[in-house]
């Protein structure tokens, strides 16, 4: 039993060996297998990335190629930098040296530029009111029609008339011979007779004639009677600016009415200067009488500006533009102008605006011009600025002189001269309730004192009323030789001072 035992524990031990040695070879030639692989991926990868490693040097190589081409171009880039940088350098030394002129040429042209806006304002301005002046002669003209009727009958009595009169100047002459044959003794009693009855019929036609000529006298006299003394009589329309050209007919001037330039304000223009079209250097008759067009540059006459100012209660206002396009305003409530005996002296009193009060410098001056010297100076003011003022020693302001040399106002505020590019003087009545306070006022003072030592109260101050045109206006008389010239005493060297300060 014991030695069956242990030979089948010895064969159980050596199958049991026999196995193990048999799995030992499995796992051998397994381990074989597992190294052969293992060889076989180890030498795969490392082929996989020494290609790789082959194909990342080529990129590289071809980099560094690629670099060393965009190096090189850096390089010519730089040298082209380095020219580029030297050109502009003398670019900038060139436009240094030159920017000076081209400063000035700037300056030039920004100067035309606001020269020819200033002008192109002008010219749409000088547009409007030609539009305005327009619709205002529509209306005159419209207004004159409905006289030209009236003037055509007056026409057509006046050819009447001729033809009676030369009916009758046909029958004077039958009268004359007859008288001559009556003298000669060979008239008979037929004649005489015939004679007789010819000059009754003369005599009735000489009074019928008579009778015609003092109605078509009162019918124009009729006309101009409706005719307004100022503009502040014009009749205006409802539109807004309503400027324009009128005909009106001023106090002391029955048969003659004028055209004038009214604004829808009721101010009556006087003087215009804008662009040197009209000639301002005439004779001392030429500024009596006028001259210009109311349209455009125009003087209204100096006895038309006495008469326009006659009753001493009329306002004076003196626009002006700089050649900056600064507005400038002179405004004074009284202003007068004498008659033509006088010289038509400047009276000016109650300044106010912006412009510096320098007309009071010409303050009771006589009018001069070219051909008649009534100035205070050494010299003659009127030919150096060739134009017509009431200059004293020669002036602070005149808006008459040359266009482009003598338009100027003295502003004192700043002790510079205005450089007037154009210029409007406008007059315009005062208030009746302002007029008569003046004529109270002025009832109750000598008429002895200078017009400037008079306190006038602003229009504000009185309650304004209508004038109509049956208004009568008191008449301020004012003796010419009794108000000085407030100027008379300054020297004549303050004055060439003043004038060389001006140059």
């Amino acid at each position: 039993m014991c030695y069956i035992s242990a030979d089948l524990m010895a064969d159980h031990k050596r199958r049991h060996c026999r196995y193990q040695r048999q799995q030992i070879h499995e796992l051998q030639l397994a381990q074989r297998q597992l190294k052969r692989q293992f060889n076989e991926l180890k030498y795969q990868r490392l082929g996989e990335r020494v290609r790789s490693i082959e194909i990342e040097q080529h990129r590289i190589a071809d980099a560094n190629f690629n670099l060393s081409r965009q190096i090189a171009s850096l390089d010519k880039l730089h040298s082209s930098m380095l020219e580029l940088l030297e050109d502009v350098e003398d670019v900038q030394n060139k436009v240094d040296k030159n920017m000076p002129e081209l400063r000035h040429e700037i300056s030039k042209l920004e100067f035309s530029n606001a020269q020819l806006l200033s002008e192109q304002n002008i010219v749409r301005e000088e547009g409007k009111n030609v539009a305005r002046s327009v619709q205002a002669l529509a209306v005159s003209i419209s207004t004159l029609q409905e006289e030209r009727d009236s003037v055509r009958r007056m026409q057509s009595s006046v050819s009447e008339l001729r033809m009676k009169m030369d009916r009758l100047q046909s029958m004077l002459d039958d009268v004359q011979r007859a008288l001559i044959y009556k003298h000669r003794g060979s008239i008979d009693k037929r004649d005489n007779k015939k004679y007789h009855n010819n000059r009754t019929v003369s005599a009735q036609n000489a009074e019928t004639l008579v009778a015609k000529l003092e109605n078509v006298e009162q019918e124009f006299e009729s006309i101009i009677k409706k005719l307004p003394r100022d503009c502040s009589e014009v009749s205006h329309s409802s539109q807004p600016n309503d400027d324009g050209l009128f005909l009106i007919a001023p106090n002391g001037q029955p048969h003659h009415p004028m055209l004038a330039h009214c604004s829808d304000d009721g101010w009556t223009s006087i003087q215009r200067r804008y662009d040197g079209s009209a000639d301002f250097n005439r004779s001392w008759e030429d500024y009596a009488n006028g001259f210009g067009s109311p349209a455009g540059e125009f003087w209204i006459g100096n006895e038309q500006l006495h008469l326009l100012t006659l009753n001493n209660c009329t306002r004076l206002r003196v626009l002006m533009q700089d050649i900056y396009d600064n507005v400038w305003l002179a405004e004074y409530n009284q202003f007068y102008i004498s008659s033509r005996l006088d010289g038509y002296r400047l009276h000016i009193d109650g300044y106010s605006g912006n412009a510096s009060d320098a007309l009071d410098y010409q303050q009771g001056m006589q009018f001069s011009a070219i051909d008649v010297d009534r100035d205070i100076s050494q010299t003659h003011c009127a030919a150096n600025y060739e134009g017509g003022w009431w200059f004293s020693h020669c002036q602070h302001a005149n808006l008459n002189g040359r266009y482009n040399l003598g338009l100027t106002w003295f502003d004192a505020a700043r002790n510079e001269w205005i450089a007037v590019k154009s210029s409007q003087m406008m007059i315009k009545r005062q208030p009746s309730a302002m007029c008569n306070y003046i004529a109270a006022h002025t009832s109750a003072t000598t008429t002895t004192l200078p017009l400037s030592t008079t306190t006038w109260p602003s229009s504000s101050a009185i309650a304004v009323e209508t004038i109509s045109t049956s208004t009568e206006i008191p008449v301020l008389t004012i003796v010419s030789n009794n108000i000085p010239s407030q100027k008379s005493s300054r020297s004549e060297k303050d004055n060439n001072s003043l004038h060389t300060q001006q140059v």
